[in-house]
């Protein structure tokens, strides 16, 4: 098994920890990514090499109670933006842009909505919905069985009461690394990137590392309503889906492109829930093309 240096860990005025890794071009763009969920900052590219050949300082962050990162009962997702200010501030970066990957995408629109002054470019890559898009007949219809029912559930009882009966089948427990892999689709696209699948259940198995408290605190998220305005995200934004993605659908991309005005959708045909190994530079580039390393 490969070696991974432990993550820094800094510190929140209320006594919990964030981890993060930080790798790639010290001296370049500053990046935020957000994973998915269940997931970890372990989700990135595997080659942080090709980070670093982008110019690019990626700040992968475990939210609260994934991964190493402290958990936050009852976190939402503009109380996760505050943390992700801290890590910012803590690393003396006053600009940066972000990528959210999957069930990332409302956590980093939520950060760029907050912080307009700070956050340079958006990148959502195969975003998953907030349980308000299903609102629309287009978002509902192209959605899962499963992720049809997920939105019932959510209009008729509380997100955490959602929580309690779907987390525990979110991940196997205990996150058995066989399990988990036999659960990740396209498979043919991850393996065309060095150790990706690999990579990728070792990203998944790391969400539960300090116990299970955040993987029931994403899901509680996922059925929860925005708490923040779309309408303040001034930064450009690039939203990327898969053409064949059955998680999230080229509908859910089209739905964050409705409801951010002059943001820029791209369908990769033929590609599914993880495009982003095969696009990496390419998603970096376009997230940071307003976005100067700090000297």
């Amino acid at each position: 098994m490969r070696h991974r240096p432990d993550p820094t860990l800094v510190a929140l005025a209320d006594g919990r920890r964030v981890a993060l890794d930080d790798v790639g071009d010290h001296d370049g763009s500053p990046v935020l990514y957000l994973h998915g969920a269940p997931d970890s900052r372990l989700s990135r590219h595997p080659d942080d090499g090709l980070t670093a050949a982008a110019g690019v300082r990626l700040l992968a962050v475990d939210r609260p109670g994934c991964g190493r990162s402290d958990a936050d009962p009852g976190r939402t997702f503009a109380t996760v933006t505050d943390d992700l200010v801290a890590v910012l501030d803590a690393l003396e970066i006053e600009r940066a842009a972000a990528i959210g990957w999957s069930a990332g995408a409302p956590f980093a629109a939520a950060l760029a909505a907050a912080n307009p002054d700070r956050i340079t470019g958006l990148g959502l890559v195969a975003p998953a919905v907030p349980i308000d898009a299903y609102d629309d007949p287009a978002v509902h219809d192209a959605a899962g069985p499963g992720r049809r029912l997920f939105a019932e559930m959510a209009a008729e009882i509380a997100p955490d009461e959602v929580a309690a009966e779907v987390a525990p089948y979110a991940l196997p427990d205990p996150a058995d690394p066989d399990l988990v892999a036999a659960q990740i689709e396209d498979e043919g696209v991850v393996d065309d990137v060095p150790g990706g699948l690999g990579h990728l259940v070792a990203a998944t198995v790391e969400c539960v590392a300090l116990g299970r408290v955040g993987l029931h605190d994403e899901v509680t998220a996922q059925a929860s309503r925005l708490d923040f305005d779309l309408a303040s995200v001034a930064a450009p934004v690039t939203i990327w889906c898969g053409g064949r993605d059955a998680v999230a659908p080229p509908a859910f991309a089209a739905w964050w492109a409705g409801h951010l005005p002059g943001s820029r959708l791209v369908e990769v045909a033929g590609a599914g829930h993880h495009l982003a190994y095969a696009r990496w530079t390419e998603i970096l580039r376009a997230v940071t093309s307003g976005v100067r390393p700090q000297m």
